[in-house]
């Protein structure tokens, strides 16, 4: 199989580095990449909006503190490149094709941001649908999709299974309110939807068990075109 993972950048620097976990899950995409094509994209996380938030202090500009949030993920990107070893291309990859042509030296590419107005869940998704990948897996501090906010509501369901349809309707709900419920956000959703890209959206737990994960043994969420 090709594999496009998307790890949150809350969980591999959640305040500082987590060295440990990041280790941990170095050692099983080497493992994952003996018998599949892998290809990561890294977020920013709390890191990112820290620096976005104090950028607000000095600029309006959008766009400017978008490209602070890009350099953020590059650097946790470069972590991970880091963990990897020779496994990984030495360098952040830019761009789809680089990505690419990276998968065909037996590399594992590992991207950040791309472009402003593009989280990495949305670059994840669209790197997975360049590469017609046979699976995403959306790795998340959430341990799946939720059909309201976990953490404002005690009695919001987890949900097993559900259809790209319904991951763009929670998704645009999520961002049509203040701090949102959405684990994927809505332009990761659209290109799931359009591309019937097979999705796993998991948790830091399944996160240590990702050779298990690829083969379906989670508890998180499936998104089945």
């Amino acid at each position: 199989m090709r594999i496009v993972f998307d790890i949150g950048g809350s969980i591999l620097v959640p305040e500082d580095p987590d060295v440990e976990f990041i280790k941990a899950i170095a050692y099983e995409l080497v493992k994952i990449s003996e018998d599949h094509e892998v290809a990561v994209v890294v977020g920013g996380g709390k890191v990112a909006r820290k620096y976005i938030n104090a950028a607000r202090e000095f600029t309006h500009n959008e766009t400017f503190k978008d490209y602070i949030g890009i350099h953020i993920t590059k650097a946790n990107a470069m972590l991970l490149i880091a963990a990897l070893g020779e496994k990984a291309y030495p360098f952040v990859v830019e761009d789809f094709r680089k990505a690419w042509e990276v998968i065909q030296l037996k590399k594992i590419p590992i991207m950040g941001g791309t472009h402003p107005g593009h989280t990495t869940d949305g670059v994840a998704a669209l790197l997975a649908e360049y590469l017609r990948a046979d699976l995403l897996v959306v790795v998340t501090n959430v341990d799946g999709v939720y059909d309201s906010d976990p953490k404002r509501n005690p009695k919001a369901k987890k949900l097993d299974r559900i259809t790209p349809e319904e991951l763009v309707d929670i998704a645009m709900e999520g961002e049509s309110k203040a701090g949102g419920s959405g684990v994927v956000d809505a332009l990761a959703s659209k290109v799931i939807q359009r591309g019937r890209i097979r999705t796993y959206v998991v948790g830091r737990e399944d996160a240590y068990h990702l050779f298990d994960v690829v083969r379906g043994k989670h508890n998180g969420t499936v998104v089945e075109p």
